[in-house]
């Protein structure tokens, strides 16, 4: 298995992230796929494109979805992240 990706920055903020990756193992090659992953709880769900999605098997889309997921997770402890912010802030003025 051959496997290499990047978090797009422009594209990204934490919970989501979009991914640009190149999979190959003997049965599926994609040389430049995306993916975006968003991190909410239970579990993070991955999403491809339709394309890509229809050449994954079963064991190839675990494989891929657990490498995406290291990417985030390195980009995360690695780099910091820009948090989206849902929420009222208040200014006070004297």
């Amino acid at each position: 298995m051959v496997f290499s990706g990047e978090v797009i920055k422009d594209a990204s903020m934490d919970p989501y992230f979009k991914i640009e990756f190149r999979y190959e193992s003997e049965s599926a090659v994609i040389r430049k796929g995306y993916a975006e992953v968003v991190r909410k709880a239970p579990r993070p769900v991955v999403t491809f494109d339709a394309a890509i999605d229809s050449r994954l098997g079963n064991e190839d889309r675990a494989k891929l979805e657990l490498e995406l997921l290291n990417i985030v997770i390195d980009y995360i402890l690695s780099n910091g992240v820009r948090r989206s912010w849902k929420g009222n802030i208040i200014l006070r003025t004297a």
